[in-house]
């Protein structure tokens, strides 16, 4: 905690670049990404959609704790189905399989986030407000 025991204030934007220095991605024009799966790792397009949730995709992390593992995107996508998912079919359809699979790695876990997400409002609502 910082002297005078006050906490400090982010704005998005120091938050964001806080977390991308301990967690960098691909670039803002990069026409991939890549996600790890255990010992392979897979090149994914970089959809429109994925860039324009992507931020608060990652301010979720931030809000919820999730960690930036394959864990963490397992019970942030159940996190973000309870909330209120991103507003693209494309999504959901990405999405899907990694609660599946966190269901079945981490079955208490994942199925604690979704009701956590119920519990919460995510940020995709206000992704106009988001954009920089």
């Amino acid at each position: 905690m910082p002297a005078g025991g006050r906490t400090a204030t982010l704005t998005r934007n120091e938050a964001l670049a806080r977390l991308r220095r301990r967690e960098p991605g691909p670039a803002a024009d990069a026409a991939s990404w890549t996600c790890p799966l255990g010992p392979l790792t897979l090149r994914l397009p970089d959809f429109a959609w994925r860039r324009r949730a992507i931020d608060a995709h990652d301010l979720h992390h931030l809000m919820t704790g999730y960690p930036m593992t394959m864990r963490g995107e397992f019970q942030l996508a159940a996190w973000e189905f309870g909330a209120g998912r991103y507003p693209d079919w494309r999504a959901s359809l990405f999405c899907a399989p990694l609660i599946l699979m966190g269901l079945l790695w981490s079955p208490s876990l994942t199925f604690a986030a979704y009701k956590a997400g119920q519990r919460s409002e995510s940020l995709y609502g206000d992704l106009d407000e988001l954009e920089v």
